[in-house]
């Protein structure tokens, strides 16, 4: 149940790059000391020649712990995220929207609120998204070779994540290209893949007392062979 909303918008600030810790296998990194994180993301993918561009959206919550709790209804651009049973919200495409979110024009976050989280509106809109071309990287990572994970251009980036599989790099500011070593690689199982460069930026500011971001990234990503 929807409760009193209270719409606070302070001057958002825009830091240097925050510490956040990347879960094994995340493209969503959480600040360090946040009590909840906001993310709009647009996923690009090349489909047998055509570029195909998704809007998708994760929140997650904390109070006091590294604990997720449940804050009862949370909305991007009035649509509903999905609440899995560890408490992390996300928004997936379906029938209904089969391109996903749309972030042309607004990023509007609604919070109903509940354990220890007051209900909040908040326009983050202002919050402008990273840019990144398409991965130029080859279609096979050879582990014994070690890979270079590149594209041409990234822009905007407080940081720039690499991924192989469930191997993350994260290099401050807006970068294209990041090596993974051998022993680096050594751990991934071979087969089929995907191999990803997430430019993000991370806006933070207090609401109801709480230390919350909001972030926006881009998602390039490419299927991949490793052997």
């Amino acid at each position: 149940m929807l409760v009193s909303c209270k719409k606070e918008n302070p001057v958002p600030e825009e830091p240097t790059p925050t510490p956040v810790n990347t879960p094994t296998g995340s493209t969503t990194p959480t600040p360090v000391g946040a009590d909840g994180v906001m993310w709009a993301i647009k996923s690009t993918s090349s489909v047998q020649g055509f570029t195909i561009e998704i809007g998708t959206a994760v929140g997650i919550f904390m109070n006091g712990t590294t604990t997720l709790v449940n804050v009862g209804n949370v909305s991007v651009n009035s649509q509903n995220l999905s609440a899995a049973s560890n408490n992390a919200y996300t928004f997936t495409p379906n029938q209904t929207l089969p391109t996903g979110l749309d972030f042309s024009s607004s990023t509007n976050w609604s919070v109903a609120g509940g354990n220890g989280h007051a209900a909040f509106t908040y326009d983050a809109s202002s919050l402008t998204f990273p840019s990144g071309s398409a991965i130029t990287s080859p279609a096979t990572v050879t582990k014994a070779n070690g890979y270079t994970l590149t594209c041409s251009t990234v822009s905007g980036a407080d940081s720039t994540l690499f991924m192989i599989g469930n191997v993350s790099k994260t290099i401050s500011g807006s970068v294209t290209s990041c090596t993974f070593s051998s022993a680096e690689l050594s751990g991934l199982s071979a087969g089929t893949s995907v191999v990803m460069i997430v430019p993000y930026k991370l806006m933070q500011t207090t609401i109801n007392g709480k230390n919350y971001y909001f972030g926006k990234e881009r998602v390039n990503q490419l299927a991949v062979t490793i052997e």
